[in-house]
């Protein structure tokens, strides 16, 4: 081997050893990534249970199943859960725990877990929540004979008001209108032609397409439970292509349209501008 390529074989090999301390740090401590809470996974959960024993609830446990329709609230009220809660919800599961204790030998008292603040059992496995560590933002929770503190935006997710739990759309994602009776028009899906009664001249079957998508896709801003048997008749009925139907009286202010279920008593608050796209096939106002 000639002097030029022997120096270059040298230089290489400098080279690749200075790259390689750059890359590895030799003498410095690798990271330590901390430990999840649990190691199961949310695809494996099925039922989710939450009881929050503090006064200030007035439905403490809440209960939710999931179905090939999706995640169900079934406790306190049967119907479809809020999606984006549940996912909050299960990243719980994978939540970083920032310490680790065994609980034999501490104060129960002291972590707030001698009476807790809230439970979640995801299928078997329950999570009890302690005090919150208000230097850090953190939260103590027990899981078995362990102890983990985690951040605190879990505990704020699981003492939400219940109605945040319920899915905001009118109809079920999984559910197809097949009749609507609204104040003043009835459609009904007829071999696969929708019916309009009474008949309109010029009825453009885009129209109709347009107010049933408007109910299929329609979500509330807010939920509300009120008392079923304060609201009168219903004013609206929508019936669904698995034999159920969903009863809706309607309450109206000057800034807010009302949907409320007369048969569970949950209200559903939209904007006022959708009160005519979800009552009227054409561009006629509906009345208060």
């Amino acid at each position: 081997m000639s002097k030029r390529n022997l120096l270059n074989l040298l230089l290489l090999i400098i080279i690749l050893a200075l790259v390689a301390i750059v890359i590895f740090e030799p003498g410095k401590k690798q990271a330590i990534t901390p430990p999840s809470l649990t190691e199961l996974k949310s695809s494996e959960i099925d039922s989710i249970k939450i009881n929050r024993p503090n006064a200030r609830w007035n439905n403490q446990n809440i209960e939710f199943q999931k179905t090939s329709e999706g995640w169900q609230l079934i406790k306190p009220y049967q119907v479809s859960a809020n999606a984006f809660r549940i996912e909050s919800i299960l990243k719980l599961l994978s939540a970083v725990s920032l310490s680790q204790n065994n609980i034999a030998n501490l104060d129960l008292k002291k972590f707030g877990l001698d009476k807790p603040f809230a439970t979640i059992t995801f299928n078997n496995t329950t999570i009890i929540f302690g005090n919150n560590n208000s230097l850090k933002n953190h939260r103590y929770v027990r899981i078995g004979s362990n102890l983990h503190m985690i951040a605190d935006t879990f505990y704020y997710q699981i003492t939400a008001k219940v109605e945040s739990y319920i899915d905001h759309k009118l109809i079920s994602e999984n559910s197809k209108i097949t009749k609507l009776h609204l104040p003043n028009i009835e459609l009904e899906q007829i071999n696969g032609k929708w019916s309009v009664t009474p008949k309109a001249d010029n009825l453009s079957a885009d129209s109709v397409t347009q107010l049933i998508n408007e109910w299929q896709l329609s979500q509330a801003y807010d939920i509300n439970k009120v008392n079923p048997e304060s609201v009168s008749k219903a004013d609206i009925t929508v019936y669904l292509n698995n034999e159920n139907s969903i009863r809706f009286k309607i309450k109206t202010t000057e800034d807010i349209f009302n949907l409320i279920n007369i048969d569970s008593g949950i209200s559903y608050i939209l904007s006022k501008d959708r009160q005519n796209k979800l009552l009227n096939l054409s561009g006629i106002e509906q009345n208060d």
